[in-house]
C-alpha cells in the first residue's frame, strides 16, 4: 500500500477536507494534492505531524496498510477537534506569532548590541584620553568587539531560524483578528515614538557640549551613540511587531519557493535553462497555485521568478559593496590616529541610507514583469 492511499484513506475517515490538512500542517492546499498525486512527498517533520493528526505510526503511514485498520475513538476525537479549530475562526497552528516575537526580539538585541558597543568604546576612550590613561583607551576595545561579535550572532542566527521556519512553513493562513491589528498598531507607534525620544535626547546631549573640550565631546558622542542603540532596537522591534500581521504578504512569496528550496539554492547562480530543466511546466503551475495557467502563463512567470531572483542578487550586491566601505572608512575614522572623529558613526549611518537608495533604485527601474 501507497504512501498516497494512506492519506486519502485517512482523510476520508477522519472526515478532513485538503485544506483542513493544509492548515493544521501550515503548508498550501496545493501541497496535499500532489502528495496525493504522487507528484512529491512531505518532509520529515510534516510525516511526523500527520502520524500525531492521525495517531498512527511512522513505518505504518509510509509503508503500511491502514486502509485495513479501523481508526480508533480517541483518534477520532482528536481529529475531529482539530477539523473543528481548522474549520472555525484561524488559528496559529505553526506557532507563526511566537516565532516572530522571538525573531524581533534577536533582531532588536542584535541591533543594540552591535551600536552599544561602539557607544562604550567611545566613552572609555574618551575617559582614558580625559585621565590621560593609554592602557584604558585599549580597553575600550574589548566592548567594541564583544558588542559586534554577540550582535552579529544574534542577527545571523535570527536570519537561519527564520529562514528554516519560511522552508517549512510556505503557507499560513491569516489568523489575525481585527482586534490584534489594532493593539499591533497601538504599540508600533509607542515603540516608534520612545525610539524617536531617544535619538532626539542623545542629539540634545551632543548639541549640548558642541562647544566643550574634544574629550566632553567625545563623551557626548557616546551618550548620542548609546541612546541610538536604545531608539533603534525600539523601532526595530516595532516594526517588525506590526510587519508580522502581513500574512498575504508572507504568502505572496510562495513564487520563491523554488529560490528558497535546496534546490534553488544549489542553482543559485544557474541560469534560466538550468532552471527550466530542473522544474517541469505543472510543478511551476503548482508553485504559483495556477494549476490551469497556459503555457505561456507559466513561460512568464517563470521568467518573472528569475527576473526576481537576479533583481534580489543585485541589491544584495550593491548592499554588501556600499556596506563594506562603510565598515572600512568608519574604523579609519574611529581607530587610525590623524583620522578619528566622535562621528565614525554616521558611516554606517550613510551607508544604510545608500543601500536604502539602492534598493529603491532597482526596485524602481529593474522590473519583475519581462518585456513583450
Amino acid at each position: 500500500m501507497s504512501f498516497r492511499d494512506n492519506l486519502q484513506y485517512l482523510r476520508a475517515t477522519h472526515s478532513m477536507t485538503q485544506e483542513q490538512l493544509a492548515m493544521l500542517l501550515g503548508v498550501s492546499r496545493q501541497s496535499v494534492t500532489k502528495w496525493e498525486a504522487e507528484r512529491s512527498y512531505p518532509e520529515m517533520d510534516k510525516l511526523l505531524k500527520m502520524c500525531q493528526i492521525f495517531d498512527c505510526s511512522l513505518d505504518d503511514l509510509v509503508q503500511g496498510d491502514l486502509t485495513v485498520q479501523a481508526p480508533t475513538a480517541a483518534a477520532k476525537a482528536k481529529a475531529r477537534a482539530m477539523r473543528e479549530s481548522a474549520g472555525g475562526p484561524p488559528q496559529d497552528v505553526c506557532g507563526y506569532d511566537e516565532h516572530m516575537r522571538r525573531f524581533s526580539l534577536q533582531l532588536a538585541l542584535g541591533c543594540f548590541s552591535i551600536v552599544m558597543g561602539s557607544a562604550l568604546f567611545c566613552c572609555i576612550a574618551g575617559l582614558g584620553e580625559l585621565w590621560g590613561n593609554a592602557n584604558l583607551e585599549a580597553l575600550g576595545m574589548i566592548p567594541l568587539f564583544v558588542g559586534i561579535g554577540v550582535g552579529v550572532g544574534l542577527l545571523v542566527i535570527a536570519s537561519f531560524q527564520h529562514v528554516e521556519f519560511q522552508r517549512s512553513h510556505p503557507f499560513l493562513e491569516d489568523f489575525y483578528t481585527a482586534e490584534d491589528r489594532r493593539i499591533a498598531q497601538q504599540q508600533f507607534v509607542w515603540y516608534l515614538v520612545g525610539g524617536l525620544i531617544c535619538i532626539f535626547a542623545g542629539v540634545t546631549v551632543c548639541v549640548y557640549f558642541d562647544n566643550a573640550p574634544d574629550v566632553q565631546q567625545q563623551v557626548a558622542a557616546s551618550v548620542l551613540i548609546g541612546a541610538v542603540a536604545v531608539g533603534a532596537a525600539l523601532i526595530v522591534r516595532g516594526s517588525i511587531m506590526l510587519g508580522r500581521l502581513n500574512i498575504a504578504g508572507y504568502n505572496d512569496a510562495r513564487e520563491q519557493a523554488i529560490a528558497e528550496s535546496d534546490l534553488g539554492k544549489a542553482l543559485a547562480y544557474e541560469d534560466t535553462a538550468a532552471l527550466r530543466t530542473m522544474y517541469s511546466d505543472q510543478q511551476i503551475r503548482d508553485l504559483l497555485g495556477m494549476p490551469d495557467a497556459s503555457e505561456e502563463e507559466v513561460a512568464r512567470a517563470r521568467a518573472r521568478l528569475e527576473r526576481r531572483r537576479r533583481k534580489s542578487q543585485l541589491t544584495g550586491g550593491l548592499c554588501g559593496v556600499i556596506m563594506v566601505v562603510a565598515t572600512i572608512v568608519g574604523l579609519v575614522m574611529l581607530l587610525v590616529p590623524g583620522y578619528r572623529s566622535p562621528m565614525f558613526w554616521m558611516a554606517w549611518v550613510i551607508g544604510g541610507l545608500l543601500c536604502a537608495v539602492a534598493s529603491i533604485v532597482v526596485q524602481t527601474f529593474v522590473k519583475d514583469q519581462p518585456s513583450e
